[in-house]
């Protein structure tokens, strides 16, 4: 769905929504809620439904210590 760099853009647009909404009293707002849950939502699916390649990092640490 989306690659690491757009779900960390995403995790910190949820962040800055949140922090901003509880400053200024906006979580009140039916709307500006939805459209926080509908960003943490979309960083939840993304974990989710994004599969990981066969080749990790994990590979690497391995291989070096096989003998």
């Amino acid at each position: 769905m989306f690659n690491d760099n757009t779900s960390l853009i995403l995790c910190t647009v949820t962040l800055i929504l949140l922090i901003v909404g509880g400053i200024t009293g906006l979580l009140n707002n039916p709307f500006y809620v939805a459209l926080v849950v509908f960003v943490y939502l979309t960083v939840i699916l993304n974990l989710v439904l994004v599969k990981k390649t066969s080749h990790s990092d994990d590979d690497f640490f391995e291989t070096k210590f096989k003998k």
